[in-house]
């Protein structure tokens, strides 16, 4: 588990895409550990590297076959920094977004942002029990946003957006880096966690 801990009140859980903890996985942890959060980022993967973006389906197959979306071992970090911190918000990309939306339901959490979970589409009876901002970039190549946006627009304590990017969007090493919606979409949910937190 990567940890970035400097006494602070309230705690990130942040949840990585199926390559594991990468550059933009630990960039996103500084990130919010400099906004004033202690993070915790799980290894999901638990191998000792992780994949690069060439060997995506090898870490798709990976993360299916040997993680999936089982949720018990976040909700029981959750509990354990409930038991230390003020708030405890998860935060996740891609299949780690996924895990974050199934958590909105499940866990103890304070707070949910999720990050282009494609796979919310198959979990679409998920009802958030606590504050849950969804976030999904325009362009996906295995659905329509704008449809899972329309099936989702009931849900309680929920918000959703879409950017104008493709998939991974915020992520500074990818291809579909878009500079101008990742400002958007992380200030978003920097204001987001600064109403949950007070």
């Amino acid at each position: 588990m990567l940890m970035l801990k400097a006494d602070n009140d309230n705690a990130i859980i942040v949840l990585h895409e199926i390559y594991g903890i990468n550059d933009h996985i630990k960039r996103m942890c500084d990130i919010y550990h400099e906004s004033g959060f202690d993070i915790f980022c799980p290894d999901l993967l638990r191998r000792d590297t992780h994949f690069l973006y060439e060997q995506h389906k090898q870490a798709y197959n990976y993360f299916k076959n040997n993680c999936g979306f089982n949720t018990t071992a976040v909700e029981q970090l959750v509990n354990e920094l409930k038991e230390k911190y003020k708030k405890v918000i998860i935060i996740g990309f891609s299949v780690g977004a996924t895990l974050s939306w199934l958590c909105s339901e499940t866990s103890q959490c304070d707070g949910v942002v999720s990050f282009y979970g494609s796979r919310i589409r198959d979990y679409i009876d998920v009802m958030p029990r606590c504050p849950t901002l969804v976030i999904q970039a325009k362009y996906e190549q295995a659905y329509n946003s704008s449809h899972l946006q329309q099936k989702l627009a009931s849900k309680p304590m929920m918000s959703f957006y879409i950017f104008n990017g493709h998939h991974g969007f915020c992520d500074r090493f990818s291809p579909s880096f878009n500079e101008e919606e990742s400002k958007k979409a992380m200030k978003l949910s920097f204001d987001f966690i600064t109403k949950i937190v007070g």
